[in-house]
């Protein structure tokens, strides 16, 4: 997929150049090597991000790095005078680690929260629940912080994606919120740094986890 992205194959190239918008791709670890890519940033910051069922899905060094790409890619927004930031993500299996972070930070059960995905049956969906809740009761003494919550049951993606959010809102760059991913990224950044008694508000009720 990164490839594909780097080729202009992908629906959000396709996407970008309709609207005429610059698209830019962070590679922030894959499981393989995808070597130099023309147009894609390598911050490889690991091989993926450690099953959250048995430790935290991240060191604190990479939630630093992670985060810092998402500030980073604000800056650059800014600097390119963008009015708008659309955000979005590629990841394996991260609907679960999004499903985690909601349950985690929205005070919901997995059964309420994980949903298909790309197309889980019911039996894939129960189990899906069940490995969020193994990871929740195992972390459960370090799920008082958002940045905490983050380090154990998010992703690099998830995690520069909420960078990317407040480095936006620093900057006066709105910030278009579509997909379930890119919705846990926007709770934590709001988490993280709450906005001004009159900004927005986060939703408190369940999302429908028809579509993930």
């Amino acid at each position: 997929m990164v490839k594909n992205f780097a080729r202009g194959g992908a629906a959000i190239c396709v996407l970008a150049r309709q609207i005429d918008a610059k698209l830019e791709v962070v590679n922030l670890g894959t499981a393989f090597d995808t070597g130099i890519l023309p147009g894609v940033l390598q911050c490889n910051i690991g091989k993926g991000t450690a099953n959250f069922a048995r430790q935290p899905a991240m060191t604190e060094a990479q939630l630093d790095a992670s985060v810092q790409a998402g500030l980073d890619s604000a800056v650059h927004a800014a600097q390119l005078g963008a009015q708008l930031y659309i955000g979005g993500d590629m990841g394996i299996a991260n609907t679960t680690s999004a499903a985690a972070l909601a349950c985690a930070l929205l005070k919901h059960t997995p059964q309420q929260l994980a949903g298909p995905g790309t197309g889980l049956d019911a039996n894939g969906v129960q189990h899906k629940a069940e490995v969020i809740t193994r990871a929740l009761e195992l972390h459960a003494a370090r799920l008082n912080d958002p940045l905490e919550i983050l380090r154990h049951l998010g992703g690099f993606e998830i995690a520069a994606l909420a960078g990317a959010c407040i480095g936006c809102a620093q900057r006066g760059i709105p910030v278009l919120v579509d997909g379930y991913i890119t919705t846990a990224a926007a709770l934590l950044a709001v988490r993280i740094q709450p906005p001004w008694p009159t900004g927005c508000c986060m939703p408190t009720a369940p999302p429908n986890p028809a579509t993930y």
